[in-house]
Formats: structure tokens, sequence, C-alpha cells
């Protein structure tokens, strides 16, 4: 019998967490008395990631960038109440579950993940989660995708990354595993899916 396994991304996947994100950096750039241009700001986070427009901002300011981070991990945390599921969420991982897919989380959000979890009723569904917290290199690093790997011997053919980025499909190929997105192109280890309702169709001959 296969043993496949969901190795999820949270922000842009599982929730949607743009506005409370938004709002975050918006407070950071105050702050520091930067100017904020939301339209900029907006594309390159969707493009790249919040870590990156952190290192960004840390070179051409010189500013600190773990200083930086820890002051939007708590802004954003802040916001957790504004966070809502994303479309298909819960019935994807409802269909994993009945089919023997295990779930995971591997997240660059802190260890409030866990609350927001709970909130959204969406805990019960994840073996292990994996957050900032946990002490891995930041994404497109292996490290927490090859710790989950080892651990809970999960066969790298049959295990996913499922995000939204292009880090998340970079982090896949890292640890040697396949991915799926729900923004990046279809490539060699990448599959594009418009919304979390594809993946029943993807795996439901498991």
């Amino acid at each position: 019998m296969r043993k496949i396994a969901f190795i999820w991304d949270l922000d842009g996947t599982l929730i949607d967490s743009y506005q409370a994100i938004v709002e975050a950096l918006k407070t950071l750039y105050s702050k520091y008395d930067l100017i904020f241009d939301d339209v900029a700001v907006t594309a390159y986070i969707l493009k790249e990631s919040v870590g990156s427009l952190l290192q960004s901002l840390s070179k051409e300011y010189q500013l600190d960038c773990q200083e930086l981070l820890a002051f939007f991990n708590a802004q954003q945390e802040a916001r957790d109440h504004m966070i809502r599921v994303m479309p298909f969420a819960k019935e994807a991982l409802q269909f994993a579950q009945d089919r023997g897919i295990e779930n995971f989380i591997y997240t660059h959000k802190g260890a409030s993940t866990f609350a927001v979890l709970e909130e959204l009723g969406l805990a019960a569904y994840f073996t292990e989660v994996l957050t900032a917290a946990s002490g891995f290199e930041r994404k497109p690093h292996p490290q927490a995708i090859s710790y989950l790997l080892n651990k809970y011997t999960l066969d790298k053919a049959e295990t996913y990354y499922i995000g939204d980025r292009r880090l998340d499909v970079e982090a896949a190929e890292n640890a040697g595993i396949q991915s799926i997105n729900l923004k990046q192109a279809d490539s060699l280890i990448n599959r594009k899916i418009k919304d979390l309702s594809e993946l029943e169709g993807l795996f439901s001959a498991t």
C-alpha cells in the first residue's frame, strides 16, 4: 500500500493571513520610518516571501534582520484573529485523512501557529507541526523537510510539499520530494493547482 504524505505550507495555502501580514508590515515600515508602497510590497511578498523582503530592507537600510523579523512576527501574531481558512482547506485535509494520507506542516509562522490551528478547527489533522520556533533553517533550506522524512520514514517519491510560493517549490526540490503549488507553474517536480479542491482528483485512486 502506498504511504503518501503531505507536508503543508501554512500562510496562503491553508490559511488566508494576507490582511494580517500587510497590516503587520505597514506597522513595521512606520516604526522604522520607511515609505510603505502597498502595491510594490504586496507584489514582492506574493512573488517571494516576507522573509526575503525583510532581508532586503536589512541590507538597504542597514537594519538588523533578526530585529525586523522579531518585530514583524509579534505584529502578525497580534493580528491572528484576522486569519481565515483558505477555500477547500478543510475538505482537502479531511480527504487526506480519509485516504490515510499523513499530514504535516512546515511554516515560517511562529509559535502562535498552534493556537491558530485550534481556533480554525484544523489542529487535529496533523501528525506534527513545525514552525519558526522549531529552530530549523528557513525555506528553501530542506532541513525541516528532511527531519520529517527521517523521523517518520516517509517515502520521498510519495511525499509532497504543498505551498503557494516559489521558495516552497525550491524547498521541495532541495529535499528531493515533489511539489504541489497554488501559484507556481508546472515543472518536472511541481504540479500547479488552481485551488485545494483539485487534490482529491490527483489522489482519489490512492
